[in-house]
């Protein structure tokens, strides 16, 4: 998208804001405290069983409940703000979370807490579960987040890859696109998962064999309590050999039906949530979005024929339908078109769908034995323009996995599961003259199962297997994975991990081999500071069979076409480095994320040579915080910024071919990816205001996207001119990310 089609929104959008501004100055009392209800519930991470009786206190005043049989907890008249919860309860450990108190909707926070391993009576809120992972068997290489923290951070635009961005070890490719890297690994090593359903890609305008494109038609709304795993990850996840973003969707409110309007960069947007008639505990939220670009095109007030056209929707229900039966269907659907014509750039599809829906079936058998039958389909479209024509290509994965967790004791459990996978894909020819399409119509499987144990209060161990097979070329793998910590205080945390992770690729498995350290400080309940260094090697990488180049398919991930049909599994590779996180967790009015990042990949072609890799970034850069001033008892401004400083992208140098008398430029592949853009520096500002009436609220939000306004080279090429004469010439050419752009929004929820 260029920047010029954004001016008019913003002139659109900043008349909206003010008339919204006036009307709220004129309805906010700022002498009346706004007052509205917290509640949730409290239950068993892993079993979701009530826990009964523990204590939920809100720091900082004197309110707190008490969890009744049902595991549920109430607080009525509690200040609209922002909250940390101290939960404890005998047996378990104590939990820290944040809460949002808003006068448009209810405040529902569910809590999950760990069975603690230690017995004892003594209770102590220093080591909480603010900064742990919802899979408690990833101690390594994992990062928690919120619906909060994809909402706070600037410039994410809501959307859960940019949020990523923020972490160590991620670098992203741009304000147009929303590719991640993720340890120096391809975007193609990245697993998508939303509530248990292996998404393709489920970005708007992506390309076929990436897993990036324009926008997410993921709904942050929609989002509950999450986790982005960066390596060495457990056993129950597989195929990908990077990185998973885990996602889970919330549940709907089960007392009373709210609402919420959004018009925003992501577009024009309603939601409704609230209880399923006639059955107690039960609930429903769905939201629906379209392209704000596209209605003020509509109009006439943009006159642009290359902005993006989007649908998109999300819908969770959740069915109560015993106290031993749980049934959650979550669906995503999104379709995107854009008249790539005039574009000129390769990563954007002119067109794309995404489909996913998925029954999960839990039934308790006991408060240590919980199964869960999970039912699914994924697929994906993609219309890619190619030389003036249009190419489709259309992904279908069916799923059916079973699971079983075993707690018998709170210091072991074991888990297991299987899946059966029917795949089908339609590939275009590559071939000239156009001689049909390819479909290839087969079947995986996957098996694993994990086991954790706390042999000693300070040690946990955990290990695993994930196992795959692929009917089309009767290919299997065993990957172990495995990991130890060690706490010798509240304070202090020790982790190694290691894993083998394969991917299947056009021939056989590529393999990643990880080994991951890690050591963890945590002074406050609200402060941490992390440490990891990792290493990736890579084995069985296609590359190239007829000739000897720098060619590898660690390199890939943003959609080239590739000739499957010239390669063979030799290629090698690796990537390492190190990264420390400093995180001031959300506390006192205000929070702070820096991270720093050493990242190098490296890779062989078939031509035996080591060279520096397509995402050899070497050092990542990041610092993000935000503040709350208190303007009036129901209305709050929260100023956020993220400020970025990255090495720039490498590249394969042109060299002038001697051969050619108009000195045309070539690729010099003996030097491939040697040299490296200049630095991507990049400043991005964010600006909310929060107004909180009797029964409603609005936030008016307003950034400002590289507002250094620097030109940071994106990418490069050579390009060919003629002169008068007809005589040859070329030139290298750049482009560059989006200059200062402003972007505004509303979120109004009643």
């Amino acid at each position: 998208m260029r920047p010029q089609c954004i001016v008019p929104v913003v002139l659109l959008l900043n008349v909206i804001a003010i008339a919204w501004c006036d009307r709220a100055s004129a309805q906010a009392d700022t002498t009346q405290v706004r007052t509205s209800v917290l509640r949730g519930s409290v239950r068993v991470a892993k079993t979701l069983a009530p826990v009964i009786g523990a204590r939920i206190s809100v720091t900082g005043t004197t309110l707190g409940a008490v969890a009744k049989a049902d595991g549920s907890y109430r607080i009525s008249n509690i200040p609209v703000g922002h909250y940390i919860l101290k939960v404890t309860a005998l047996g378990f450990d104590p939990a820290i979370v944040e809460a949002v108190v808003g006068s448009g909707h209810q405040s529902v926070v569910d809590i999950e807490m760990t069975e603690s391993a230690i017995k004892g009576d003594t209770i102590t809120v220093q080591g909480s579960r603010e900064f742990q992972a919802i899979n408690s068997a990833a101690v390594v290489s994992v990062t928690p987040f919120s619906i909060q923290d994809v909402n706070r951070y600037a410039a994410a635009f809501q959307d859960p890859s940019r949020m990523a961005n923020n972490f160590a070890g991620v670098l992203g490719r741009g304000t147009t696109n929303n590719y991640i890297v993720v340890r120096g690994g391809s975007p193609m090593e990245l697993l998508w998962r939303l509530d248990g359903i292996d998404i393709l890609n489920p970005n708007h305008l992506g390309k076929n064999g990436s897993t990036g494109g324009l926008v997410s038609a993921i709904n942050s709304n929609m989002l509950g309590n999450s986790d982005f795993l960066t390596g060495a990850f457990p056993a129950q996840y597989g195929t990908k050999m990077s990185a998973v973003f885990d996602l889970r969707t919330r549940d709907g409110n089960t007392e009373r039906y709210e609402g919420l309007a959004e018009i925003s960069f992501n577009g024009l947007e309603g939601m409704a949530e609230g209880p399923v008639p006639g059955l107690n505990g039960s609930s429903f939220v769905i939201g629906y979005r379209h392209s704000t670009l596209d209605v003020l095109h509509q109009l006439g007030i943009l006159d642009y024929n290359t902005l993006p056209n989007f649908d998109d929707a999300m819908a969770k229900v959740r069915l109560r339908v015993s106290d031993n039966d749980l049934i959650n269907l979550t669906g995503l659907w999104g379709k995107a078109s854009i008249d790539a014509r005039n574009t000129s750039n390769e990563e954007i599809g002119k067109g794309s769908g995404v489909l996913a829906y998925g029954l999960d079936w839990q039934h308790l058998f006991s408060s240590s034995l919980v199964a869960h039958l999970l039912v699914n389909h994924s697929g994906n479209t993609f219309d890619e323009g190619i030389s003036g024509s249009t190419e489709s290509v259309s992904i279908g994965l069916n799923t059916a996995r079973f699971t079983l967790l075993y707690l018998p004791t709170p210091s072991f459990n074991v888990e297991c599961g299987a899946a059966y996978q029917p795949f089908m894909t339609t590939i275009p020819s590559l071939s000239y003259p156009y001689n049909g399409d390819t479909t290839i119509n087969t079947t995986f499987a996957q098996g694993y199962v994990t086991a954790s144990w706390h042999p000693i209060a300070p040690i946990a161990l955990n290990a695993g297997m994930f196992w795959q097979y692929i009917d089309y070329d009767t290919s299997s793998s065993f990957e172990p994975r495995a990991s130890i910590s060690w706490s010798p205080s509240e304070e202090h945390s020790f982790a190694l991990a290691y894993g083998i992770h394969r991917q299947p690729q056009p021939l056989q498995f590529t393999q990643a081999e990880h080994i991951v350290a890690g050591y963890t400080f945590r002074p406050e309940s609200d402060l941490l500071f992390k440490a990891e260094a990792y290493v990736k090697n890579y084995s069985h990488v296609p590359v190239h069979a007829s000739v000897l180049d720098d060619y590898s398919f660690l390199n890939e991930g943003f959609a080239s076409r590739i000739d499957y049909t010239d390669l063979m599994s030799t290629g090698t590779g690796k990537t390492y480095g190190a990264e420390f996180t400093f995180m001031k967790h959300y506390n006192d009015g205000y929070y702070i994320t820096a991270t720093a990042s050493y990242v190098r990949q490296q890779f062989r072609g078939s031509d035996g040579i080591l060279h520096w890799g397509a995402f050899d970034n070497r050092y990542i850069m990041n610092l993000v915080g935000g503040y709350d001033f208190h303007l009036g008892a129901s209305t709050t401004l929260t100023l956020s910024e993220k400020f970025t400083v990255a090495g720039g992208g490498a590249y394969t140098p042109f060299v002038m071919d001697p051969n050619d008398s108009a000195r045309f430029g070539m690729l010099d592949e003996a030097h491939a990816y040697s040299l490296h853009n200049p630095a991507y520096v990049r400043l991005d500002v964010n600006a909310e205001f929060h107004f909180n009436w009797a029964a409603s609220s609005l936030t008016i939000y307003a950034s400002v996207l590289n507002a250094l306004n620097i030109n940071n080279v994106m990418y490069r090429y050579f390009k060919t001119t003629y002169d008068e004469l007809g005589n040859r010439h070329g030139e290298e050419v750049y482009d560059y990310d989006l200059p200062i752009v402003p972007v505004v929004g509303l979120r109004y929820e009643f």
